[in-house]
């Protein structure tokens, strides 16, 4: 048996020796790896604090953006009434709040859009002003609200603060032209100037706060009359507590009874024969005794509850109406009306249900508006007022005489009747220039065919010279001064009848006075 010869096998080839200091493939492969991923992390790092920054950076000025925009009026560039708590600080000087008191008309005229125009002017108008008090140095102003403006009067007392407070008016009292319409603003100012009344109060916005609530109390006593601009007195402070309990106590009083409408006759001048009644409201205050329309009822026009008011006096007064009627007695009820009801296109509504509720004709009554609230809104009222007329009521102008009298006005107007303001009436007695003036508003009354009324007759010379001049209709004193509802039934009793013709057919009785 034969065998292969035994082949052995190549010997493997020899491995190349590694030079001694030099590192394997893969070691220098893992090397270049991490250093670019050192690298990457580097980047990445510088990359990440670069975007941190500019995120950083963009959050701040996002938030100062809005701690401006927080502080700034958006329509004026202006401070707003936070900004301006915060931007005044340091002690002295005073606070102006300026109420141009007229956007309100340019809205209704022209539109929102004009009324921003408006307040544009006006603000480049405060920015503009230089107050020699503040020695040509810029005012700080703020747009609290509206047409009302913040002014601060730094380092001032209280006189120089009303001379900068005249001279601020007198620069933004220029009449305003938008879009070809002229409008003139009556501006009033309150000013509130630092003293010792303040000297616990710490600077900073709280003692800035304490200031304009003064000198929005100030405003607020400007529209009570008199002069447009007034400084802050203490009294003025009671006299806002004193408005703030009425308004917050009225809707609770009217519930509890405690406002009553009291009557005062109308009597015919020529028969002497008693013709309707005038409804003058009450409030028989818990704490503040027996209050009259002159005191509350500018608050409840300001705050807008008047229509409440309004409404109560109206249902008090047709019942009574309602009530005399089923006793024989045709007598008419004037109730005064607020521009505010006026501003309201459901009032001819209501004043239509009313009647129908106490079935009491239209004629029997008479609404009085006063001479100058008709004027200032005209074309808000004149819509209203010609609803009103077509129901069948009168519409009486009231204390005439003291407003813009012209014949021009009225002949506008759809009334029936004008109201003598009864300063004139009073003074017939001994001023020869009120006697001039009662015949004349007398004399333009019968020329447009309109009955005139005198109030406040007191004596009766006065009245025998009402009816020699030919007025239709007094009221007063003389007659009677109003009576609570009881009262004046039981009054109404105590008259004489006017004894009808033989054989007459029943009817409302006329009584005399």
């Amino acid at each position: 048996m034969s065998h292969a010869p035994f082949v052995s096998a190549a010997p493997a080839a020899p491995t190349a020796p590694v030079a001694a200091g030099t590192a394997p493939p893969t070691v220098l492969v893992l090397g270049a790896l991490l250093v670019l991923v050192l690298a990457a992390v580097v980047v990445g790092l510088v990359v990440t604090r670069a975007r941190r920054r500019r995120h950083d950076a963009a959050t701040s000025a996002l938030a100062e953006r809005l701690r401006r925009d927080a502080h700034r009026d958006a329509l004026t560039g202006l401070l707003n009434r936070e900004g301006f708590l915060h931007a005044v600080t340091g002690s002295g000087g005073a606070v102006a709040v300026v109420d141009l008191a007229l956007l309100g008309q340019v809205n209704d005229t022209l539109g929102h859009a004009r009324g921003e125009v408006f307040v544009r002017l006006a603000t480049e108008r405060l920015v503009g002003v230089r107050l020699p008090v503040l020695h040509g140095a810029a005012p700080v102003a703020a747009r609290l609200e509206g047409d009302t403006f913040a002014v601060l009067l730094p380092g001032v007392d209280g006189h120089e603060a009303h001379l900068a407070a005249e001279d601020l008016r007198e620069r933004l009292l220029a009449a305003y032209l938008v879009e070809g319409v002229r409008f003139e603003p009556p501006v009033v100012v309150g000013v509130a100037a630092d003293g010792p009344w303040l000297a616990d109060v710490p600077q900073g916005p709280e003692r800035t706060a304490a200031l304009l609530r003064r000198a929005d109390v100030a405003l607020a006593a400007t529209r009570d009359g008199g002069d447009p601009v007034r400084c802050y007195e203490p009294s003025m402070g009671e006299r806002a507590a004193r408005r703030l309990r009425l308004i917050r106590g009225f809707s609770a009083a009217v519930e509890r009874r405690d406002v009553r409408v009291d009557f005062q006759p109308v009597v015919s001048l020529g028969e002497r024969t008693v013709v309707g009644v005038e409804a003058l409201a009450r409030w028989d205050h818990p704490e503040l005794g027996l209050l009259l329309p002159d005191e509350f009822v500018p608050v409840l026009e300001a705050t807008g509850q008047i229509a409440e008011l309004t409404s109560f006096v109206l249902d008090e007064s047709l019942a009574a109406a309602r009530r005399w009627l089923d006793r024989g007695m045709r007598l008419s009820v004037a109730v005064n009306v607020s521009v505010g009801n006026l501003g309201t296109p459901g009032f001819p509504d209501e004043v239509a249900t009313l009647l129908a509720t106490h079935r009491v004709p239209a004629e029997l009554l008479t609404l009085e508006l006063t001479e100058s609230g008709v004027s200032s809104e005209r074309e808000v009222a004149l819509p209203v007022l010609r609803r009103l007329h077509a129901l069948g009521c009168h519409l009486a102008v009231d204390d005439f005489g003291t407003g813009q009298s012209s014949l021009a006005h009225l002949r506008r107007l759809p009334v029936d009747q004008v109201k003598i303001d009864k300063s004139f009436v009073l003074g017939m007695g001994t001023e020869y220039g009120d006697v001039a003036v009662v015949r004349a508003i007398v004399e333009m009354g019968h020329t447009l065919g309109l009955t005139v009324v005198a109030e406040g007759v007191e004596q009766a010379a006065v009245r025998v010279a009402l009816a020699e001049m030919g007025c239709d209709v007094a009221q007063g004193y003389l007659v009677s001064r109003p009576l609570p509802a009881r009262c004046f039934d039981t009054w109404l009793d105590s008259l004489d009848v006017l004894p009808g013709e033989p054989g007459a057919a029943p009817g409302p009785r006329t009584l005399i006075a």
